[in-house]
């Protein structure tokens, strides 16, 4: 009797190998991968599957997605080419149908900005309310509305809340003027002459030097309230 030659392959005939021997030989696994895979066939198929059904159902939530925010931006710029009622209720229909999306963001604002035009006071200070309860501190739309905020209870005579709000925008870079002026008007419009003018001090110590105009204005801010007293 012959001795079997242990280097020697097991011949299989071509027709008799499944996808998974055929994937296997060209994957040239070691021996003890290869092993594990035949005896796990049905697990390895399995696990294979869910891969290919995972990748397919991201690539296709990407599309949808993509899809999704294309047509909220379309929606978004052609509620913005409209005016009054008619472009109110468009921006609601943006903000309610793409929820979650910039669009739907911006159209929140866009309709805010527009009870503040509009002299629409409380429907303004109560969208920007929510507005800010939705974004992060760190957001760069915060302050934004913010400012949305302070004007409209300015607007509308709640002095107290606005000088809150311009205080608080005094201390975000780039909004330090909105902040300063906003509050010493005011304490002004309160007829808090002396904290105006004491806030208008403080803001031209902290004002450059380049900015000839603005320092001009506020100069004669002080001269108005100094010539007053």
């Amino acid at each position: 009797m012959a001795k079997e030659d242990i280097f020697e392959k097991e011949y299989v005939d071509e027709s008799d190998k499944n996808n998974l021997e055929v994937l296997l030989e060209q994957l040239n696994l070691p021996p003890a991968a290869v092993k594990f895979v035949r005896e796990n066939k049905r697990l390895v198929q399995a696990a294979v599957a869910g891969l290919v059904i995972l990748v397919v159902g991201w690539s296709l939530y990407d599309s949808y997605r993509d899809g999704r925010i294309e047509k909220s931006s379309e929606a978004l710029f052609a509620a913005q080419e409209l005016s009054g009622q008619e472009m109110l209720d468009k921006l609601a229909e943006v903000e309610k149908e793409y929820d979650g999306t910039d669009a739907a963001l911006w159209a929140r604002i866009n309709t805010a900005q527009e009870f503040l035009e509009n002299s629409q006071m409380s429907e303004a200070q109560q969208k920007f309310k929510e507005l800010r309860d939705d974004i992060k501190s760190s957001s760069p739309l915060w302050p934004l509305v913010s400012v949305g905020i302070a004007q409209s209870a300015e607007a509308a005579g709640n002095f107290q809340e606005a000088v809150s709000e311009y205080g608080a925008l005094m201390e975000v870079e780039g909004y330090q003027d909105i902040g300063f002026l906003g509050s010493a008007r005011v304490l002004e419009l309160q007829g808090n002459r002396e904290q105006a003018l004491e806030l208008y001090e403080q803001y031209l110590t902290e004002l450059d030097p380049s900015d000839a105009l603005q320092r001009v204005m506020v100069e004669e801010k002080i001269a108005r309230i100094k010539t007053a007293q």
